[in-house]
């Protein structure tokens, strides 16, 4: 999916209309063209575009274009189904082969001290943990769209319950 693809999908799912966007600074001819990919946003867009529409294909998609790929992906294909119960099931079948996979991954051999089966076999486990990932962020997802949370808050307020233990700094 593309970054317009998720704007698109974002804001169709908000029930809103491209002038509904105007006060984000851009015109519904622009943003016609960012939906079609023929055209990129401004970087200082997206807090915005986040407050605006709250949608988890667009953080998945923010995400993946400011690191150049890397992030979660939103799915969208035609072997997916995002009823809640469906990613639900998923989720947790996902969860259960990443927690296998690190099981048989060791963590005590030094990573000099590895062959290539063993790196071939480390990769892979940790293929399995970005299936894993993924799950989990379209669980959310779909968990907050369908209950009517935003995911913007749950991960503000995540943050800051990081921040209190400790365990980032601010």
């Amino acid at each position: 999916m593309s970054l317009g693809q998720a704007i698109t999908i974002s804001r169709v799912a908000r029930g809103l209309k491209r002038s509904d966007l105007a006060e984000l600074g851009y015109t519904e001819s622009m943003l016609g063209k960012i939906e079609r990919d023929e055209r990129r946003p401004a970087k200082d867009m997206a807090p915005r575009l986040a407050e605006k529409l709250d949608h988890p294909a667009l953080y998945a998609e923010l995400t993946r274009e400011l690191t150049g790929g890397v992030g979660p992906s939103w799915l969208t294909g035609p072997n997916v189904d995002l009823h809640r119960a469906s990613v639900r099931e998923k989720c947790l079948e996902e969860l259960r082969e990443a927690m296998d996979a690190i099981h048989r991954c060791p963590a005590s051999k030094p990573p000099d001290a590895e062959l290539e089966p063993d790196r071939r076999a480390r990769y892979q486990h940790l293929i399995q943990c970005f299936d894993a990932w993924v799950a989990l962020w379209v669980y959310m997802g779909v968990q907050c769209l369908e209950y009517g949370f935003s995911m913007l808050k749950l991960s503000r307020d995540h943050f800051h319950k990081l921040r209190q233990r400790r365990y980032v700094e601010a």
